[in-house]
């Protein structure tokens, strides 16, 4: 069985005596799908090698289960098995507090930096995130859209985690890798960035771009500084949630301006925004890279 990593929903956490709470996830396609376990923890770390964890519950092919109203902080990820009883990895983790009735505010992540390792165009590569934010974190890692690893120990990376970084390839063309990063032990998103790579070779070459947030979103003002490794003459065209904002033709590449040498920042508005740099060629169509990240402005 080729598993889809399963993504569970956020809890949906109600106070008093005669409610309960919900966990739902998406369900897998397979066609030997058997069925999908719970599992519950009632520390951290809570996952399928942690040993602090204790199966709840194994259920056949439906996408959701009432745990009822815990009277102590509970930890949750649900697992896949087939008919042979082959046994997914673990979801991501959600967090059940009793007396919970609204998602608790949190700041984004900090400086949050995505590289392309390896060289791409030849043979194997990978993608390693970083972040200055002192909080404990986890990310969930996509690769084209489909959820791959769960990272629970930096430096975050693809394709696979543990604490160092690895290789991979992947087929020829290119591949979108998206991490998603959460406060470890809940479901509050703080933060997610993406990067696209060119696997193999390609009428356009394709280079590294790296994305990093600078300011304060969650107080103050915020940008976004780009960089790519190309050597040759390069301009970038800035996107704002999905509108064209301004081109650079001169690093340092940022979000909102720049006068060639440091970042200006700014402040557009309460919630998420996306801001996207597509790199090419100074004086020509020709795309050599892109990637974009997400940022919360406000609290």
């Amino acid at each position: 069985m080729n598993w889809l990593r399963l993504v569970v929903g956020m809890l949906v956490c109600c106070s008093g005596s005669a409610a309960a709470a919900t966990l739902t996830w998406n369900a897998n396609t397979e066609p030997d799908l058997a069925g999908y376990r719970v599992y519950q923890c009632n520390l951290i770390p809570c996952a399928p090698a942690s040993g602090n964890q204790s199966l709840l519950i194994t259920l056949g092919k439906v996408t959701n289960f009432d745990i009822g109203t815990p009277t102590i902080t509970k930890y949750y990820y649900v697992t896949a098995f087939d008919t042979s009883n082959a046994e997914s990895a673990g979801s991501n983790l959600v967090t059940f507090i009793p007396g919970s009735q609204t998602t608790t505010s949190t700041s984004p992540l900090a400086n949050l930096t995505l590289t392309v390792l390896g060289i791409p165009s030849l043979g194997k590569w990978g993608v390693e995130a970083s972040t200055t934010d002192t909080r404990d974190v986890k990310a969930t890692v996509f690769l084209d859209g489909k959820m791959y690893l769960t990272d629970s120990t930096p430096p975050y990376s693809f394709p696979a985690s543990a604490g160092f970084t690895t290789t991979g390839t992947f087929g020829a063309g290119t591949h979108k890798v998206e991490f998603v990063f959460y406060l470890e032990g809940t479901a509050a998103e703080i933060g997610r960035a993406n990067v696209t790579v060119q696997e193999g070779t390609s009428t356009t070459s394709y280079s590294t771009v790296t994305l990093t947030v600078v300011g304060n979103p969650a107080a103050s003002q915020w940008g976004v500084v780009g960089s790519t490794t190309d050597p040759r003459n390069v301009k970038a065209t800035i996107y704002l949630d999905g509108n064209e904002y301004r081109t650079d033709h001169a690093g340092v590449y940022c979000f909102p301006a720049s006068n060639g040498l440091v970042t200006q920042t700014g402040s557009f508005g309460l919630g998420s925004h996306t801001v996207q740099f597509i790199f090419y060629l100074e004086g020509t169509d020709t795309e050599i890279g892109r990637s974009s990240i997400t940022v919360k402005e406000g609290l």
